[in-house]
């Protein structure tokens, strides 16, 4: 576990080449922990921190949204409460039986289902903090970000990501884009990505300068004639001067620029 802030932490792991991230955060009240990765054993060191530092707290699971890298730990939870944006237990269940795209084997132990569940927002008031779940939607339609007021830091789930974000929702560029614009209004100094390193408000802006100019790119390439597997529009086009991308984030975008060229 890694100390963020005062009351936040963090423990990562490798999914299928992506860093990923899950948080911990404790208020005098709460042990809020955001995302619980690949499966419950992945989440051992949040178990055992919380053991050794959550007291008496009560114990309260966010789902940030319902691809597997986020909830398939669930179960390492059962009995907590679990929350998530309402969309989320139904997606969920798609995505087990087979109807998501993100589609992955879930653990033995099975994937337990949100148990609270709201529409646009959710506050928890605390002494010293106000833990704010915000709908979100653009990379899922259930997407949410934890905005914690005091601490002046965002969660953001995926739907901010580094070096570049993962299109996943049809015809959701739109809606992404404006709740980028949305999240930049918000008073943060800091922003922790489920998929990448905490960064200020410039991750809102790479991600929205990306979503954008793919999809502007690849519609005139299309318009020009070029083929779905024949867009030769590399990442290095889209990112900041001297973003460097690996294997794993190359092969993302070549997913965008496909998932992109199917819808304009």
């Amino acid at each position: 576990m890694k100390q963020l802030a005062p009351a936040v932490w963090t423990h990562d792991i490798v999914a299928e080449g992506f860093p990923t991230l899950s948080a911990v955060v404790l208020t005098p009240r709460l042990a809020i922990v955001v995302d619980t990765l690949t499966g419950p054993r992945d989440m051992d060191p949040v178990r055992e921190f919380l053991a050794a530092e959550a007291g008496r707290r009560r114990v309260v699971v966010v789902n940030t949204h319902h691809h597997w890298d986020h909830v398939f730990g669930n179960a390492a939870f059962e009995g907590a409460d679990m929350i998530a944006q309402r969309a989320c237990p139904r997606l969920i269940q798609s995505q087990l039986q087979g109807g998501d795209e993100s589609l992955r084997l879930p653990p033995p132990e099975g994937v337990p289902l949100p148990n609270i569940t709201f529409g646009d927002r959710l506050t928890y008031s605390d002494e010293a903090e106000t833990v704010h779940l915000i709908h979100t939607p653009g990379h899922t339609e259930d997407s949410l970000v934890v905005f914690l007021a005091a601490s002046r830091m965002l969660l953001g789930g995926d739907v901010v990501e580094w070096p570049l974000p993962n299109f996943s929702q049809r015809s959701g560029a739109e809606e992404w884009v404006r709740t980028l614009r949305q999240l930049k209004q918000l008073p943060v100094d800091v922003i922790v990505p489920a998929h990448g390193p905490a960064m200020d408000k410039q991750l809102i802006d790479a991600n929205e300068r990306y979503i954008t100019s793919v999809y502007e790119a690849v519609a005139a390439a299309k318009a020009a004639g070029a083929g779905r597997g024949a867009l030769e529009l590399p990442p290095a086009r889209f990112l900041a001067a001297g973003v460097a991308v690996d294997e794993v984030y190359e092969a993302a975008h070549r997913g965008n620029l496909l998932w992109a060229w199917d819808e304009v």
